[in-house]
């Protein structure tokens, strides 16, 4: 194979992922607005994990059960704030769709490369009351690296709930 052979290969299998990746993006559109799940996360067209329930715990929970599985997939979040983000880099996720994201997500997930696609942006996520920054927010924001974030996040669940 010569070189302008092998470009055209590697060049058609970056389009084949590019199109993959679009596809699934759509699906999880499709999932979190139509079904009502507050996390979904798909990978070749096949849906690896989906939860109803609301808040981070889903995504802590899928990081911790699939680990591995869910590099490369799309996540599909109803919500992402800068907790969810650096779930997103943590897991290896190459996507992620959102109705709502804050603006602290969306640097996290620009300098990880992580491709976006948010219908809404806000400052900062508020909590369910809408009286002040989610808490989780508040917890991950002196944390570096997502590795910190995650483990942080799975000690508060283990211990406190």
């Amino acid at each position: 194979m010569d070189s302008t052979s092998r470009l055209y290969a590697v060049r058609t299998v970056v389009d084949m992922s590019k199109h993959q990746i679009e596809h699934d993006i759509e699906l999880t559109r499709k999932i979190i607005s139509e079904n009502g799940m507050g996390l979904v996360a798909i990978k070749d067209g096949k849906v690896l994990t989906q939860a109803q329930d609301r808040g981070v715990r889903p995504f802590v929970k899928a990081v911790m059960d699939l680990g591995e599985e869910l590099c490369g997939a799309v996540i599909g979040d109803r919500v992402i704030g800068r907790a969810s983000a650096m779930l997103c880099i943590y897991s290896g996720a190459v996507a992620a769709y959102t109705p709502l994201v804050s603006d602290t997500a969306v640097e996290e997930l620009k300098i990880a490369n992580i491709e976006l696609v948010a219908d809404e942006r806000t400052p900062r996520i508020l909590n369910r009351d809408g009286t002040d920054v989610c808490p989780f927010e508040k917890m991950t924001e002196p944390l570096k690296s997502s590795h910190e974030v995650f483990h942080a996040l799975v000690e508060f669940f283990e211990n406190k709930h």
